[in-house]
């Protein structure tokens, strides 16, 4: 629901009185004319600019009488700005700023939630899935009870935790398979793997290498680079 700043002593102003004697009304007509333009403003002049409206300003304060003459009065007692270029409600920020401001931050907020949304339908895993991975990736790491723990995470660690989070759910990870590819990183390499190392890793974990097999992945790249090189030898034109 929009609402204005609408101040008792509004009622008492001197510009009230100039404007009520220049279009021969009441002084409260006048308030509620300034009310009614206000509220019309939020809805559709919401940065004070009526400029492109300035045909139908009257309607939208609802007074039956002449526009240009309802104008010119609001702009001669103070109500209205007029430039070269621009018709514009006086003070119209600093009176009603907070409302804008507030506006603004809801207006971001929900797009915030939009592009969250949009994100889990993309994403369909679940926040309680996402959080067992979370939780896997760090007892995998540290070798712990996440319960034991989940206190001491630091903030820049959680950061990295959440990177290689979205990785893996991305890869369609579940606790256990986390668990399984930690298990074979710590025998492939000798210790346990940091949240960047498992996801960064992830499609060479199915199994577990010992030293034989990197051994025996080592000779098969320098026999496949002596055989290219020899290939390039015999090919060369010396």
């Amino acid at each position: 629901m929009a609402w204005i700043k609408s101040d008792e002593s509004l009622s008492q102003h001197p510009k009230v009185d100039l404007l009520a004697d220049k279009l021969g009304l009441h002084p409260a007509q006048i308030v509620g004319h300034l009310h009614y333009l206000w509220w019309w403003a939020l809805s559709y002049a919401d940065n004070g600019d009526l400029t492109r409206y300035e045909t139908m300003v009257g309607k939208a304060a609802q007074y039956d009488g002449d526009n240009d003459e309802f104008i010119n009065s609001m702009v001669t007692c103070g109500w209205l700005d007029r430039s070269k270029t621009k018709l514009t409600i006086h003070d119209w920020t600093e009176y009603h700023g907070a409302l804008l401001e507030t506006r603004a931050k809801s207006s971001e907020r929900k797009r915030k939630e939009r592009a969250v949304k949009e994100e889990e339908i993309k994403d369909p895993q679940t926040k309680a899935e996402k959080a067992a991975i979370f939780q896997s990736i760090v007892e995998v790491w540290l070798g712990k009870p996440y319960s034991d723990c989940k206190k001491d995470i630091t903030s820049d660690a959680r950061s990295r935790i959440n990177r290689a989070v979205k990785v893996l759910a991305q890869q369609g990870a579940t606790p256990e398979e986390i668990e399984k590819r930690g298990f074979n990183y710590f025998v492939t390499y000798g210790d346990r793997p940091t949240p960047q190392a498992l996801s960064g890793n992830w499609p060479q974990l199915t199994e577990a290498r010992t030293d034989k097999d990197r051994k025996q992945a080592k000779k098969q790249v320098t026999t496949a680079l002596n055989n290219y090189e020899l290939t390039q030898w015999v090919q060369s034109d010396d």
